[in-house]
């Protein structure tokens, strides 16, 4: 018998059973889901609100008046890439770390990056703080559940991934009216620092809920997870990296832009955050619902529908300059593209198997993090005049267009790949 079990037989016939022992596998499972949905919720609901904070740095009142749009969205850009980008810090973290430990680790760095922020006046250092360190440390709370959770989830595993990411959404919608009445009430140093409070007591009990499949790996990891080098070097894991990393950079285009690109067709400034809220409300809603049928009519293909459906969005209804079209987009697209991001994980165990998606999830949300720098700052170079009317956001949109319409027949791509590897199934 292991010492490990043997010691836990012991402190089981003295009453000392470690807390987690007693829980089943189900009750495990709902736990990191709750976590996820947390994570998600803080970690993603400030990012997808970023714009809020980036409008008012813009205005004459902000601390960065006077800069151009492309580089002030560098700061959210760079606290989202980072999030996604540093799985390898997460990786070697864990070699030495428990999930608790570096998701407790990680919340406190946040709220430090939004305190540190609120004492920003220059653009480097809202870069260093609010976007730096906020990354650096939303990657350590962000990824630990999204990594963990699939394991314990087979024929329900889509609509599980779909609470845990509707997190981003849910985050979106209650964030972005707070963030606004925040800096309207208290000014913009106060909405940084209380901000960070109300993140950081969320997240650090959030830590205790997650618990690692493999029960050897409860406490530390001593051999992290490595990647297949024949996965690796397969067309579909190319593939899937290329769709996933191109999705990425166009996917927070609009959320970046949409309150801007609200007031040139005339509407308010706070309307613009409750567009930014709209959206996000329905990119929950849709993640669940979405997940509930793919466990039903196949993951794989509803990634593939919901890439097309949100390359139609753009080119359809944000390209044409007016109110009506733009408030269809920002529900249309919150349906389109949400779905995406749970759905993209989930696929990763049914197309490299279980055994390898922690080391490949570990990679995907890496190249997530690449294609996250080719979104918004160019799109905001993009942007041709400053005081921008609608038709200034042209060049940046049909870019966003080209951006999901390659990540489609990316995806589109494994997925003829896998139903011919498996004799043309309709249900994938």
């Amino acid at each position: 018998m292991k010492d490990s079990e043997q010691e836990q037989m012991e402190m089981a016939a003295q009453g000392r059973l470690p807390s987690n022992q007693g829980l089943s596998s189900r009750q495990k499972g709902y736990m990191i889901v709750a976590a996820g949905f947390i994570a998600n919720f803080f970690v993603f609901g400030f990012a997808f609100t970023f714009g809020v904070f980036q409008d008012f740095y813009l205005s004459q009142s902000g601390p960065l008046s006077g800069r151009s749009t492309s580089s002030v969205s560098v700061i959210g850009t760079v606290a989202t890439a980072l999030t996604y980008m540093l799985t390898l810090l997460n990786t070697g973290l864990s070699a030495y770390f428990s999930v608790r430990q570096i998701m407790l680790s990680g919340a406190i760095l946040m709220s430090l990056g939004f305190i540190a922020a609120s004492f920003a006046h220059e653009l480097w250092q809202f870069s260093l703080s609010q976007g730096l360190l906020f990354g650096i440390g939303g990657s350590m709370v962000y990824l630990p559940p999204v990594v963990h959770a699939p394991p314990y989830f087979t024929s329900h595993r889509g609509i599980a991934m779909g609470l845990l990411f509707s997190g981003t959404g849910a985050g979106g919608l209650a964030l972005a009216p707070l963030t606004r009445y925040l800096i309207t009430k208290f000014g913009w140093q106060w909405a940084l620092r209380i901000c960070g409070i109300i993140g950081f007591a969320a997240l650090a009990p959030a830590s205790l809920l997650v618990h690692p499949y493999d029960r050897t790996a409860a406490a530390k990891v001593k051999n992290p997870p490595r990647l297949n080098l024949k996965v690796m070097t397969s067309d579909k894991f190319i593939l899937h990296m290329m769709g996933a990393s191109l999705q990425s950079a166009g996917y927070l285009i609009p959320t970046y832009f949409m309150s801007s690109y609200a007031q040139t067709l005339g509407f308010t400034y706070n309307q613009g955050a409750v567009f930014i809220g709209i959206n996000n409300t329905v990119n929950a809603l849709s993640k669940v619902v979405v997940g509930f049928f793919s466990d039903r009519f196949g993951r794989l293909n509803m990634l593939v529908i919901c890439g097309l459906l949100s390359c139609i969005t753009i080119f359809a209804l944000w390209l044409v300059t007016t109110r009506g079209a733009f408030i269809a987009f920002v529900i249309c697209y919150g349906v389109a593209s949400g779905p995406i991001v749970s759905l993209l994980p989930t696929c990763m165990a049914e197309l490299f198997g279980v055994q390898n998606y922690q080391a490949t999830s570990w990679f995907l949300y890496f190249c997530r993090g690449i294609g996250t720098f080719l979104g918004s700052p160019i799109a905001g170079l993009l942007i041709s005049n400053k005081n921008a009317r609608a038709a200034d956001y042209r060049n940046a949109i049909v870019y966003n267009g080209v951006l999901f319409a390659v990540s489609f027949f990316c995806l589109c791509w494994v997925r003829f790949r896998e139903a011919y590897n498996s004799g043309w199934k309709i249900k994938q």
